[in-house]
């Protein structure tokens, strides 16, 4: 049995926000802690949690991780609604809509720094490739060979997460939806961000996040009949039409996993020695496609019930917990709002109370 065998508590599989805030909060509760993340310090791909915008209780989960938003992103202050097609712009200055610009690569290494400075061993770059959830331990195998133990795993690495699988869970996914995602070399703008809605035959949202860096443009679609990505092309080309972007703004247009609200649909987050959180267990509000905070919220509540249980007498029982743990502080942040928003959305850009309504629940996953 190797030194790492011996003493570590907790294995988290993934360095993105779910996984770094899952990690110091282990560390915060007195457990031994090992995170594997693939990517390298010089990678510059982004963390699909992050939809380029952080609401105020994604940074303040970020500053119970020890990262300031201020450090790494760009304030700014209420947003527009708009809808698809860009004759109208209502602007909701609620006080409490204020957020942060961010990129998310630069915001997944500050995490990762913060996890370093609280304790937690980071295995950088390294990738998992498999996971072996035995009766005493979970083990993760590295591509390279390594295998790294603890008393509990926690799977934070992505949609396509192969741990994910191999632990026998099923693959997140949004029924009915596609997404993706356009990052736009801008010249220098103003921060802000829009949420342009569309109901019509299927609902589509797409969020411009600019200000700050690059202009982080993301689309859910309930259209399935089209490419999310050609939905988006001609998207943008409209934005640049509407003055919304500038006309030089370019850049690479991709897909996305479409993972809104996926996380009710799992039967269990719960596995043998494990959990699964993040965007691996499809924690993503189904209403604005936002990720950050469910990710972060549902790592640190994992590392808290496996703090918990690795002090119990019966460790699986109190795993088990955590279905309802996290039901509690976030299903009603994940689901749809409780409407009819094709119905409700003309007025929207005339009646001044639902503009606010429609906001505060995009933004801060308030019930309608």
């Amino acid at each position: 049995m190797t030194r790492e065998d011996r003493h570590l508590d907790l294995v988290v599989i993934g360095g993105g926000p779910a996984g770094c805030a899952a990690a110091i909060a282990g560390r915060r509760a007195g457990l031994r802690v090992t995170l594997i993340e693939r990517r390298s310090p010089q990678d510059a791909s982004s963390a699909s949690a992050c939809s380029g915008w952080a609401s105020p209780a994604a940074a303040k989960m970020c500053a119970q991780c020890g990262v300031k938003l201020s450090t790494v992103g760009t304030p700014f202050a209420g947003l527009r609604l708009r809808p698809w097609d860009l004759s109208r712009c209502v602007a909701v200055d609620d006080a409490e809509l204020n957020g942060w610009i961010v990129d998310p690569a630069v915001l997944a290494n500050a995490l990762l720094e913060a996890a370093g400075a609280a304790g937690v061993e980071v295995l950088r770059p390294a990738t998992a490739a498999g996971v072996s959830l035995g009766e005493t331990a979970a083990t993760v195998t590295l591509e390279d060979g390594r295998g790294v133990t603890g008393r509990v795993a926690l799977i934070a690495d992505g949609a396509a997460s192969r741990t994910a699988r191999a632990a026998r869970f099923p693959t997140p996914a949004a029924e009915g939806a596609a997404a993706a995602v356009a990052v736009l070399a801008v010249p220098e703008s103003k921060p802000g961000f829009d949420v342009v809605l569309g109901a019509g035959g299927a609902l589509r949202v797409a969020t411009v996040a600019h200000g700050g860096g690059p202009t982080r443009v993301t689309l859910l679609t309930h259209d399935t009949s089209t490419p999310a990505t050609v939905q988006l092309d001609a998207f943008l080309e409209a934005a640049r039409e509407a003055q919304l972007l500038p006309r030089a703004a370019r850049g690479r247009v991709e897909p996305a996993p479409a993972l809104a609200g996926a996380a009710l649909d799992f039967e269990s987050h719960v596995g043998k020695r494990c959990l699964l959180v993040g965007d691996a267990g499809g924690f993503v509000s189904a209403f604005s496609n936002e990720g950050l905070y469910p990710a972060l919220r549902s790592g640190w509540r994992a590392a808290e019930v496996a703090a918990t249980a690795l002090r119990a007498p019966l460790l699986q029982d109190e795993l088990a917990g955590f279905g309802s743990l996290w039901r509690s502080d976030l299903a009603e942040y994940l689901r749809m709002p409780n409407t009819d928003l094709g119905l409700l959305l003309p007025m929207v850009f005339t009646n001044a109370q639902m503009s606010r309504r429609i906001a505060r629940a995009f933004f801060l996953g308030q019930a309608f």
